[in-house]
């Protein structure tokens, strides 16, 4: 009994480690093809879609197909890699590794993103991972944060932007994280008076890690720790998502449909909130000519007007002078 419970065993290993043990098999057996012996041939690379596990103890389960594994357990697939102290990882008949789940708390981080979640699955074939409760996505941090000098205010922000959620379905090779409810995006933004943080929230959303960009959909409100930016809109109506920019040192919010608001506008120093009158700000009136001023325009060079009638004719003519007597 005791040497066949062995063999079981020694029988099932190479079997459950099918991916890894049994591909490199066919390359050092002959192959036949309707009864000729035929060289086998050379196996391919490593296909881009494989995963590679480490773990402390496994645990091949009765069922020929499910994998108890604990202690330190992580699987990488293409460039993103997800950690978790316990899981139980699923084959299908051929071996194949098909899912992993997670009942505790799972962290899966690549190149462009790193997320955590209090519990997490994965389908490797379709290269998904579902995180939920307590989910939060945190952009990593670009070029400009990790070359800032030491102990300068940009190298203090390690997260330029944070996404939370309750559940979050992450596809590690397009780089895009769908989030089916309410969400809360937080940015740090740089500005020359110095860093602002901005708050989102809306009712679902959409990350794009490739674009940098998050699109919210529903109640969408927003403020910036500084008060420049308040924002409350409803996409709904227009069935048009409202789009954020994350990418560092180029953020922005871009509002597709119609909106009605307020800006801030800050005070000056005196606008009449004190009580006065305003007559200090009337311009003084301008100082009266000089009589003895003969610039162009001034009065003392208006010439007098003509007269309006010339002076009547008389009316008869004085007599004529009287002859001179003849002698």
């Amino acid at each position: 009994m005791t040497i066949m419970r062995t063999q079981r065993l020694l029988f099932h290993r190479p079997i459950l480690w099918g991916a890894f043990v049994l591909a490199a098999v066919p390359a050092l057996l002959p192959a036949r093809t309707g009864g000729t012996l035929r060289a086998a041939p050379t196996p391919a690379a490593k296909a881009p879609s494989d995963v590679g596990v480490q773990v402390g103890i496994t645990k091949y389960l009765a069922d020929g197909r499910s994998i108890s594994m604990t202690q330190g357990v992580q699987f990488t697939q293409d460039d993103a890699v997800l950690k978790t102290d316990k899981a139980t990882a699923l084959q299908d008949k051929d071996q194949s590794l098909l899912s992993a789940d997670a009942p505790g708390p799972v962290h899966l981080y690549d190149p462009q993103d790193d997320l955590t979640g209090s519990h997490g699955t994965i389908d490797f074939p379709r290269h998904l991972a579902v995180l939920s409760g307590n989910v939060i996505l945190r952009v990593t941090p670009g070029k400009r944060e990790a070359n800032a000098p030491e102990g300068s205010p940009r190298r203090q922000f390690k997260d330029p932007a944070t996404l939370t959620c309750a559940v979050m379905t992450y596809d590690y090779r397009r780089k895009i994280g769908k989030i089916p409810g309410s969400l809360t995006v937080h940015q740090i933004i740089q500005r020359p008076e110095g860093p602002v943080t901005r708050t989102l929230t809306a009712d679902a959303g959409l990350y794009n890690g490739r674009s940098q960009t998050v699109l919210l959909v529903g109640t969408v409100k927003g403020q910036d720790s500084d008060g420049s930016m308040v924002t409350n809109a409803d996409t709904r109506a227009s069935g048009k998502p409202i789009v954020i920019g994350i990418k560092e040192g180029a953020e922005y919010i871009n509002i597709p449909f119609k909106t009605t608001g307020r800006f801030k506008v800050k005070p000056q120093a005196d606008d009449g909130k004190d009580g006065g009158d305003g007559l200090d700000d009337v311009p003084p009136a301008p100082a009266p000519a000089s009589p003895a001023d003969n610039t162009p325009g001034s009065i003392t060079n208006i010439a007098p007007p003509a007269p309006d009638i010339a002076p009547p004719a008389p009316d008869i003519a004085p007599p004529a002078p009287p002859e001179a007597a003849k002698p």
